[in-house]
């Protein structure tokens, strides 16, 4: 048996086969989801914004000493010291 929602004419999965593939995020089902993955997923956000803005200021030729709080740098930064050496905690970047 095949399921109707395989647009693939040329899939040879079993129906089995299909539902074996199929997870479920932590973020979907939050009253069963452990500290630590609460932590994880914060995490994986901050850096979503953090990777884009270290590849921003890396462009226009600056040197952050690290990939955590480039967003609040790149959004605050008033000269090379502020981007290359003020620390920042991950309070401040949040």
């Amino acid at each position: 048996m095949h399921p109707e929602c395989c647009t693939n004419p040329d899939c040879t999965l079993t129906y089995r086969e299909h539902l074996i593939g199929f997870g479920v995020a932590a973020a979907a089902i939050p009253s069963r989801t452990k500290p630590d993955t609460l932590n994880t997923l914060v995490r994986e956000k901050r850096w979503e914004r953090d990777m884009q803005a270290y590849d921003n200021l890396r462009d226009q030729g600056y040197q952050p000493p690290q990939i955590d709080g480039s967003a609040l740098r790149e959004r605050e930064g008033q000269d090379i010291y502020d981007i290359e050496h003020r620390p920042v905690t991950i309070d401040d970047a949040s």
